[in-house]
């Protein structure tokens, strides 16, 4: 479906995670064969409906939805405002900020969880279970960074993001002024203080509103360039296969680096370490 800009109207793109929903206390929760899913999945598309009525108060004229959450088919759109466009599934570029370009003012960030390894970060991880630890220049970032410094190769500025307080306070360390919306404080791997549903969803709508405000004033999160990308796998066999890609440098039992033209050719092979983790992860225990 091809989409025709025009450059007088406020475009916003949402990246939707889940784990940092108001209520999720368990990755089985997030799981599609799971009891809970059905209900998680509602209440998900309630938190994304409720940052669409708000991102509309504050003037934005288009949205576009990306359903980041493992495979993408998660949110229920028959529930969402007829007018915004929805990313589904995984056959894309890009990931979870899938969609996004320069034609964008600004991204929300909704749903989303902490670092791996967080103290008490609710079903803390970076993109895959299979990372210890990423670094983008020697910064270290969770999803929420990765994806602002996505956007930010593009020039647009995450102005919201939603979700675990852990994974609010990461992106307040980077991008100065975002507006936070915790729904849950993480007390643990398994364990979280929530707002209720609809509270966190009156919030998120305020939040919305609010960050729309401050388009124009907040600065996209852009990496100078080239981009140093050091990654830690849990296993050394991980770290053995990804070091196999072109120009990626073993720096360690369990890490790689790699020194990447831009963000979107950092994101492209971080990717693929992760389809290489995955596989190769399957070998064993080590």
């Amino acid at each position: 479906m091809g989409q025709i800009y025009r450059h007088d109207i406020m475009r916003v793109h949402f990246t939707v995670d889940m784990e940092g929903m108001a209520g999720m206390a368990h990755e089985d929760q997030a799981d599609m064969k799971g009891l809970d899913f059905p209900r998680m999945r509602e209440l998900l598309t309630n938190e994304v409906q409720a940052a669409v009525e708000g991102a509309k108060e504050g003037g934005a004229k288009e949205i576009v939805i990306c359903d980041a959450h493992d495979t993408g088919r998660n949110l229920i759109l028959e529930k969402l405002d007829e007018d915004v466009i929805v990313i589904e599934g995984t056959a894309y570029n890009l990931g979870m900020m899938a969609g996004i370009s320069e034609d964008f003012d600004a991204a929300f960030q909704i749903g989303y969880h902490s670092m791996r390894d967080t103290h008490a970060g609710t079903i803390g991880h970076t993109y895959s279970y299979n990372f210890a630890e990423l670094q983008l220049n020697g910064i270290k970032v969770g999803e929420s960074g990765l994806s602002a410094a996505i956007a930010g190769h593009f020039g647009v500025p995450v102005v919201l993001v939603s979700g675990d307080l852990h994974a609010v306070k990461e992106a307040q360390k980077l991008i100065e002024n975002v507006v936070g919306v915790p729904t849950k404080e993480g007390l643990g791997v398994y364990g979280v203080k929530s707002l209720t549903p609809k509270r966190a969803c009156d919030e998120i709508r305020k939040g919305a509103k609010e960050a729309m405000g401050k388009v124009g004033s907040v600065r996209p999160f852009e990496l100078a360039k080239p981009v140093k990308m050091e990654v830690a796998f849990i296993r050394t066999v991980m770290a053995q296969y990804a070091a196999q890609l072109p120009l990626v440098e073993r720096t360690g039992n369990k890490s790689v680096a790699y020194e990447a033209k831009d963000m979107v050719d950092a994101f492209s092979v971080f990717e693929v370490m992760a389809m290489v983790a995955d596989s190769s992860g399957r070998e064993g225990y080590l």
